[in-house]
């Protein structure tokens, strides 16, 4: 018996979907880029339910005839390309003729078009790949397809859907490129019938501006690069507009939005050393090359393409940036004293010459007597703790320190060729607590097995994150009013999802208000809270789950996270010995002491034998 058979076109085509309809935004991006191949000026998209329930899109393109609604749903059907070397110089976006073909396999479709030639435009109605009939209607110019519950007949995939909003945000991703893509189209996007975007005709740089809000314009630095190989125009933002997160990092070209992890590397390497470690820049770069140099058919959603002279691009778009950053004078600074460079060593307040190790103790004062400490000395109460520490770790993971000592020599002759000086350390060294001068970064603490080396900064989000997170179990975080409350302007994207945090914001102490669609009041703050301003805490909150993710999905971590690493000490902060032994002592009654919520690692020890081996 033969077993090997063709598969129902409605199979087929719910296949296909797999791969291009992943969610509502993929649905609005093939229609819109539908759209602006059809040459509109005008697009508009209006969403329900953040597209759940009804997708729609609005053209004034040049429309389809009765036969071509029809064809246009048959998969493989398409009006760009008719034989395979069209393949390779390919100039607009849909190309494959699948997008309609799976959409209308998932999902029931409504389309009407009319061309300026006809009196009458053509509605035709499919769902579930079954035509349900083509009838003459009264319209304007151009195509008008609506798409009703995605997904109806694949209950299974449906369930997979996150929240509207979610899915709204991701809408609202694609929406973006398309219209940073195609400045000179104007786009409008609505959901629930209130619009969220209302983006008029205009030049590049407006259009950014109209997306991301006016902070941005004064951070733009145009770029501009001709070269027969490739043509390199759009902006650049300055380093200090770098941000954690992704959202605004844009390629295009030839007017489709790509992604380029080669070219990301490019960019962020031309920045050098003028962003922090975890930073990134912003850009809208647009790319123009000649079409058959590239291959745009490598990936299903057509987000990637492949470069013939990737290399060589890869050296102009870094020589481009490197010019751009020096014609504006953003350019790392040279100290010639050295002061705040990572080798720096801060000058000893002694006189050069031999002198007696001492220990600076003010045996009156008790630090941790708000810990329930009594009368305990300040320093024997840190030994001991650190002894515990370091026994439990190496019993309970040798394995795992001794990895980490091996990891660490490197550091330590790294440090010691920076020639990392530490102040004297007393005969008695079980009941000393010194400090490191290299950027006042770490806390250097002797014990008898050796000596611990704390990141302060990693040891004091710690101790944050550990009490933001109880503190959104408990919700019982004290507040405070606000004498002068905060305004906050934001875009939409950024609204939308700080109004999504607000119940965790409140929790936390921080009451905000929206005024508008985008305009925010901040008339609250925690009680111990002691920053000048909430806004930057907030926009890094912002920052933090701009990801299109489900802001449901383990808020509570990464907002005590986000808190902890807003408002915890920077690295060049001083700290005085009370204040040093203080953060030891909380951190050490921290349930991970040894790293930070994300991974990251606190104290290092190496023990004396390690010490004379690198000595």
């Amino acid at each position: 018996m033969d077993i090997v058979h063709l598969l129902p076109e409605s199979v087929a085509n719910q296949i296909a979907a797999g791969e291009v309809v992943q969610r509502p935004a993929s649905v609005v991006k093939e229609l819109i880029e539908n759209s602006v191949d059809a040459g509109a000026t005008k697009i508009s998209v209006i969403l329900k339910d953040g597209g759940r329930s009804v997708i729609q899109v609005i053209d004034n393109g040049k429309g389809m005839s009765p036969k071509d609604c029809e064809m246009a749903f048959m998969r493989h059907a398409t009006s760009k390309i008719s034989q395979a070397t069209d393949l390779f110089s390919i100039a607009t976006f849909g190309f494959r003729g699948e997008a309609l073909a799976s959409i209308a396999s998932v999902a029931q479709v409504e389309l009407r078009s009319r061309r300026e030639e006809s009196e009458l435009g053509t509605k035709y109605t499919i769902a579930a790949s079954e035509p349900q009939g083509c009838e003459p209607v009264t319209m304007a110019v151009g195509t008008n397809i609506r798409v009703r519950d995605l997904f109806y007949n694949i209950p299974a995939r449906r369930k997979f859907l996150k929240a509207d909003s979610t899915e709204l945000r991701n809408i609202i991703q694609e929406f973006i490129r398309v219209a940073l893509a195609h400045p000179d189209i104007e786009f409008r996007l609505s959901n629930n019938e209130k619009e969220l975007y209302n983006l008029p005709a205009a030049i590049l740089r407006k259009r950014i501006v109209s997306i991301f809000g006016k902070n941005i314009e004064s951070k733009l630095m145009p770029i501009k690069c001709e070269t027969g190989l490739l043509s390199i125009n759009g902006y650049i933002c300055i380093p200090s507009h770098s941000k954690r997160s992704h959202g605004e990092q844009f390629f295009f070209t030839n007017g489709r939005y790509m992604r380029h992890p080669a070219f990301h590397k490019a960019v962020t390497e031309a920045y050098g050393g003028l962003l922090p470690g975890d930073a990134l820049p912003s850009y809208f770069l647009y790319f123009t090359v000649n079409p058959e140099t590239i291959d745009v058919n490598i990936h299903p959603t057509k987000t990637e393409i492949k470069f013939q002279h990737e290399s060589d691009c890869f050296v102009l778009i870094q020589t481009s940036i490197k010019e751009v950053l020096g014609k504006y004078n953003i350019t790392a600074s040279l100290d010639f004293d050295r002061e705040g460079d990572v080798g720096y060593i801060e000058p000893s307040p002694e006189k050069a010459g031999n002198y007696a190790p001492g220990i600076r103790v003010n045996s009156s004062y008790n630090p941790f007597s708000k810990y329930g400490g009594g009368g305990r000395s300040t320093n024997s109460a840190i030994t001991p703790a650190f002894n515990d520490f370091y026994d439990s770790h190496r019993k309970e993971s040798v394995e795992g320190w001794e990895q980490l000592f091996e990891g660490l020599k490197d550091s330590a002759n790294e440090a010691r060729e920076q020639q990392l000086e530490i102040e004297p350390i007393a005969e008695n060294n079980e009941q000393t607590i010194l400090w490191a001068k290299n950027h006042d970064r770490y806390i250097i603490a002797s014990m008898k097995q050796g000596v611990a080396i704390i990141d302060k900064r990693a040891a004091h989000i710690r101790v944050l994150y550990d009490k933001y997170r109880m503190a959104l179990d408990s919700r019982l975080v004290g507040k405070q009013s606000v004498m002068f409350p905060e305004t906050i302007e934001l875009n939409i994207e950024e609204a939308l999802i700080l109004t999504e945090l607000l119940p965790q914001l409140a929790n936390m102490g921080f009451n905000c208000t929206q005024l508008s669609d985008t305009t925010f009041q901040i008339e609250s703050v925690p009680a111990d809270f002691s920053e000048k301003s909430a806004i930057p805490i907030i926009m890094q909150l912002i920052e933090t789950f701009n990801t299109g993710e489900k802001i449901a999905e383990r808020n509570k971590e990464r907002i005590a996270l986000a808190m902890a690493q807003s408002t915890a000490i920077k690295a060049s902060d001083p700290l005085s010995d009370i204040e040093s032994e203080s953060l030891i002592y909380d951190l050490l009654n921290c349930d991970q002491s040894h790293l930070t919520p994300d991974g990251k690692r606190i104290i290092t020890i190496l023990n004396n034998s390690e010490l004379q081996n690198l000595l």
